[in-house]
């Protein structure tokens, strides 16, 4: 009986031992973007075995993206959160109490596509030693006529300032843009928006199949777009982009796979330029993969990207990829596919830039190789990633 009574307390020992650490993450939404595909990639290809991760989230948030996937990868979705404007109090306390009933934290990774590290602050008040602040996109100015709301931002910003300044141990970004824009000066890691480069790569049997689903041609030339219909990623522009480049080439067509704020705008744009029958909204879809089989051509004209990962699946795919100049990072150039038209371009000439390309690049062939080359294996960042968390929440103990 003693013999078992020790042999169990070594398994309890051992047990403990080999525990992963718990990263808690913050950022995940309930939309699919980029940051979300990004997390989701990391924490399918890390050894769960050494590192888990943990979701911080508003107490009021709906289902995550992926949250059951989550759940059965082993991670928690903590809704603890309360927002500044429902209680400036509960705000606080929320996340005092939260860290100190949940002591099992190595680390913490706020990941933001704004200006923001608040959940560092009770992080650092925690004893959390490795707190990291990962910059996932840049954005525009803000311009205020009303001087009160032009005072309230100054008076957030320099909250926001001494957060960023203060509490993170390690800063990550995706460009060095959107490093600049967020803690400007700052040393930081260039973490690449990585991907699964074999989902991606270009296979003819999947493009003859989704082709025929969306009945569409073989000869037909089609553009793409994927990205969530609101300003920033300029959607109406890319209706004008395809007007004119059906003008040039009559046998095209365009697909916008997404949804947002703007679908009524566009679909009024497309119906005012005589366009229904050559586009296909396609809205939010989980095939998106297969469906870049189906282009020809990938184009986005965002205003702004931190980086732009769907630029980095449609180049894997093998797809001339078109972006503005200036707006897009020029690190999310992953292959000779990609091509920055000149910043303050016209529908026209981006119609003209992407015909010019095609004579470029056909046949089509496959780009996984330079996409890896390029740093952007979605294996290899999750890997990295897990050396640094163990190495620096050891370190940070």
């Amino acid at each position: 009986m003693k013999q078992k009574s020790l042999d169990r307390r070594a398994d309890e020992v051992m047990s403990v031992i080999h525990k992963p650490i718990r990263i808690l993450q913050w950022g995940m939404t309930t939309g699919l973007g980029g940051l979300e595909t990004f997390l989701m990639g990391v924490y399918r290809h890390i050894d769960r075995s050494q590192v888990q991760f943990d979701f911080l989230q508003a107490h009021d948030e709906g289902k995550l993206a992926f949250e059951d996937e989550i759940r059965d990868l082993g991670g928690h979705v903590y809704r603890v959160m309360v927002p500044q404007r429902e209680s400036f109090v509960r705000s606080r306390r929320c996340l005092a109490e939260f860290f100190a009933e949940h002591r099992e934290f190595a680390g913490v990774h706020v990941n933001a596509n704004f200006r923001y590290a608040f959940p560092l602050r009770y992080a650092k008040r925690a004893g959390i030693g490795l707190r990291i602040l990962h910059s996932h996109n840049i954005a525009e100015s803000h311009a205020y006529t009303d001087p009160v709301h032009e005072l309230a931002w100054r008076l957030r910003t320099c909250s926001v300032n001494h957060d960023i300044n203060t509490l993170p141990t390690h800063y990550f970004a995706c460009s060095a843009q959107a490093a600049e824009f967020m803690f400007p000066g700052r040393p930081f890691t260039w973490i690449r928006n990585g991907i699964d480069t074999a989902v991606f790569a270009f296979d003819a049997d999947v493009r003859n199949r989704l082709r025929h689903e969306l009945g569409i041609a073989r000869t037909t030339t089609v553009l793409g777009f994927c990205g969530n219909l609101r300003e920033q990623k300029a959607p109406l522009f890319l209706i004008d982009i395809f007007d004119r480049y059906h003008r040039m080439q009559p046998d095209s067509k365009l697909l916008i796979v997404g949804d947002g704020v703007l679908r009524d705008a566009v679909e009024r744009r497309i119906t005012d330029l005589g366009l229904t029958g050559s586009v296909l909204m396609l809205g939010q879809r989980t095939d998106v993969a297969d469906l870049y089989q189906a282009m020809d051509a990938f184009v986005l004209p965002s205003r702004f990207e931190g980086l732009g990962i769907v630029y980095i699946e449609a180049q894997c795919a093998g797809l001339p990829s078109f972006a503005p100049e200036g707006n897009v990072p020029p690190e999310v150039r992953a292959s000779d596919l990609m091509t920055f038209v000149p910043r303050g371009s016209d529908a026209e000439s981006w119609a003209w830039a992407i015909d010019r390309k095609f004579v470029e690049v056909r046949p089509r062939a496959n780009r996984v190789a330079q996409v890896r080359a390029a740093g952007y294996e979605m294996a290899d960042v999750a890997a990295g990633l897990q050396e640094f968390y163990l190495t620096h929440a050891e370190a940070g103990r």
